[in-house]
């Protein structure tokens, strides 16, 4: 008996030109440590029954849908190439922006070059493996965190709109991915040590250095879009886009908190916002690559005060949401 391990899968993706036309051309490697959490796929079928038994007759089938859930180091390579997913293609040369320009309106109710074709490559003997090929992949929401002794992480929770599989010979695929482009031997990760928030004190930009932990949300809440004659998606569309997050750091003052109070206040003429402009910036530089979160008119969505006890040091948490973003990336 073999037991196939993840050092006999690959996973690779593409974005489409066309939403639900699959990418042939399959470059893009997720990070580092890539794991695959959740892969999904239904049918969401009914039971159907006639009068006069218990027992099901018949299911009538209906729309196909998928759920894939994805984690990964965040690195100096491809990594970067997921926030396309977000805000779409970046500008052409370095530093690549998603968006192009800060501010609101840049992210449109459409997936154009926003969807990707994901290929995942399971072992099934010695020289096949099944090929599960994901059309009309989008992200439903992208999450970045860290804290003390961690990496950069990213997590993403994808929903696709239809699934192919076929039996292949061992592809180049899995080889490329241990030594080849994308995920190689010059890729390094990002980690808590090379990060540096900046949080706006009411007058500029100043870094907080005992930020313990830090994450960042990106919920698209989208949607998959069907037609007549067709049970796979013809379409996505985003509903609501959200950008929200969370930092804990040591209390140093009543700033955080006198924003929620302010907030409580009926008729005050008090700013909801700690600025209208960039309110956090998050930098992580490794030697000459790097990536720069900025996140535009930052409002405080709450506060909590944690670890109040004998000997220990008074942590605050902040939750907060903000209006627009941009990352950008230098890359190699």
């Amino acid at each position: 008996m073999v037991v196939f391990t993840g050092a006999s899968t690959s996973v690779m993706y593409g974005y489409e030109a066309t939403f639900g036309t699959a990418q042939s051309n399959l470059t893009n490697t997720f990070g580092l440590n890539t794991k695959v959490s959740t892969l999904s796929l239904s049918t969401n079928r009914q039971q159907l029954n006639k009068l006069g038994q218990v027992e099901p007759s018949k299911y009538a089938y209906g729309t196909q849908s998928g759920n894939l859930s994805i984690g990964f180091v965040m690195d100096s390579a491809d990594s970067h190439k997921i926030f396309q997913s977000i805000y779409g293609t970046a500008n052409g040369t370095a530093p690549f922006k998603y968006p192009a320009t800060l501010g609101q309106g840049a992210t449109l109710p459409t997936f154009a070059n926003q969807s990707f074709t994901t290929q995942i490559q399971l072992a099934t003997g010695t020289s096949t493996h099944l090929l599960r090929t994901l059309n009309g992949c989008i992200v439903n929401s992208l999450n970045l965190s860290t804290s003390i002794g961690e990496p950069l992480n990213c997590s993403a929770d994808i929903t696709f709109g239809k699934e192919t599989t076929a039996d292949v010979s061992v592809s180049s695929a899995i080889t490329s991915q241990r030594t080849g482009s994308g995920v190689d031997q010059g890729t390094t990760p990002y980690t808590f040590a090379h990060g540096v928030v900046k949080v706006h004190n009411g007058t500029d930009l100043q870094p907080v250095a005992e930020i313990q932990e830090f994450d960042i949300s990106f919920a698209q809440n989208a949607e998959l879009l069907y037609g007549l004659n067709s049970q796979t998606a013809v379409d996505a569309y985003r509903k609501v886009f959200e950008i929200s997050g969370r930092f804990r750091t040591s209390f140093k003052d009543d700033r955080m908190i006198q924003y929620v109070i302010d907030q409580s206040r009926v008729n005050t003429s008090a700013s909801e916002l700690i600025t209208s402009g960039v309110g956090i910036e998050l930098t992580f530089t490794n030697g000459s690559q790097s990536i720069l979160i900025k996140l535009e008119e930052l409002s405080v969505a709450d506060h909590s005060l944690t670890g109040i006890e004998p000997a220990e040091p008074v942590f605050e948490e902040i939750n907060w949401s903000c209006k627009s973003a941009q990352i950008q990336v230098t890359a190699s």
